[in-house]
């Protein structure tokens, strides 16, 4: 769960897991650079910076992240040493906890991401796990939650006083505010949450 907006992050390796590290940081408004001899043509259509020939040091220059995927060990090695040298986060998909993060297999269902890790065991195992998770996920918490998003703000900025605010923040999607979405709809939740924010002893 790292923000990698308008961030630079280098791709070592051009197949397939060097495709996928480099969809994911694109969408997490990452900007991605990817070096590499060879070149999964799937890279070919990302708007990303690749650079066609095997890493040389200086690539890492003005990254924030590495991500090593490529079939070298020893060029993998020597990018992670040049990485931790400079203090830029490493990961590796060759030994996945050698690195400062790991990418654990995710779901995004609206605002909600579920995020399943083996501790680098099996990838196929974290897919299927996070799958059966998803389709298990009760549709109403993605609807819920974005309808609570906004409250959160204004009953932030109205009870300074934790006392007041936790409470409250507490039952924003609490099992009242589930209940009245299941049973009432939005209108009503919306009514509750405008009691929230204005009734002091509302929770």
């Amino acid at each position: 769960m790292l923000d990698i907006t308008g961030r630079r992050c280098v791709v070592i390796g051009g197949g397939p897991v060097a495709l996928r590290r480099a969809e994911a940081l694109l969408e997490g408004g990452g900007t991605a650079v990817v070096i590499a001899p060879d070149i999964d043509p799937g890279l070919t259509d990302l708007p990303l910076e690749i650079i066609n020939r095997a890493y040389q040091p200086g690539d890492l220059t003005g990254a924030w992240l590495v991500v090593i995927a490529s079939d070298d060990p020893q060029a993998n090695d020597q990018v992670a040493r040049d990485a931790r040298d400079s203090g830029i986060l490493v990961n590796r998909a060759d030994t996945p906890h050698a690195g400062d993060f790991t990418v654990q297999a995710a779901a995004r269902i609206g605002p909600i991401t579920l995020s399943v890790d083996t501790a680098g065991t099996s990838a196929t195992a974290a897919a299927a796990i996070r799958d059966e998770l998803a389709d298990a996920l009760d549709p109403l918490w993605p609807r819920l939650i974005e309808l609570a998003r906004p409250w959160r703000a204004i009953l932030q900025a109205r009870y300074p006083e934790a006392s007041k605010r936790i409470p409250k923040l507490k039952n924003l999607c609490g099992p009242r505010a589930r209940t009245i979405l299941k049973d009432q709809g939005e209108a009503a939740l919306q009514a509750y949450y405008d009691a929230l924010a204005n009734n002091p002893n509302a929770e």
